[in-house]
């Protein structure tokens, strides 16, 4: 009984040993085993329009020559009849731009400007049915913000917000007023 179970150890002992060389214990054979680095990540900028909702009407070039500020990350959302569109740019979450698309409305011109029309906003002519601009000052994380919304030739509400950082200079904000217009103006369609 001794002799075989001195037998089993030994063959034991010798499949174990077995076992380890042809797994590759060996450090050198690890080493050469290791896979090549991985090669870097390459970041792909997707079009606006790929997040759908409202950034369909955009895409980025547009909108770098309309205002002149490059965005590359774009964000949308549908609610019944409104859809919505969010850019902004990589580095952080100021400045972006919102665009607002109340699919129609039965609302004329002077049921926009006396309803929707906030009372320290000024009247746009020259955009749609009727329009208003609204500029706000910086509040909590964000610098100021324009806004603008009109009543558009499809009978649909638009909103513009182009929302800066906190540190932007006063004569930015007075540009954009007018960029943001010429943006609106660009949009403005009759279907």
């Amino acid at each position: 009984m001794r002799f075989r179970s001195v037998v089993v150890s030994r063959v034991a002992a010798a499949g174990v040993v077995t076992l380890l060389a042809l797994t590759g214990c060996n450090n050198k054979r690890d080493a050469d085993a290791r896979p090549e680095a991985l090669p870097p990540v390459k970041l792909v900028e997707q079009p606006a329009a790929s997040a759908g909702g409202a950034c369909i009407l955009w895409d980025y070039a547009f909108i770098r020559d309309k205002i002149g500020v490059t965005f590359n990350v774009a964000a949308a959302d549908q609610v019944d009849d409104t859809s919505t569109c969010v850019v902004q740019t990589v580095d952080g979450a100021y400045p972006d731009l919102m665009l607002s698309v109340v699919e129609s409305t039965t609302a004329d011109a002077k049921l926009f400007l006396s309803d929707l029309k906030p009372d320290k906003a000024a009247t746009l002519k020259g955009l749609g049915k009727a329009g208003f601009r609204l500029n706000s000052p910086a509040s909590g994380s964000h610098g100021p913000a324009v806004e603008i919304s009109w009543l558009s030739e499809a009978n649909q509400l638009q909103t513009l917000k182009f929302t800066f950082a906190k540190s932007a200079p006063t004569a930015d904000v007075t540009a954009m007023n007018t960029k943001l217009l010429n943006l609106a103006k660009a949009m403005d369609t009759t279907d």
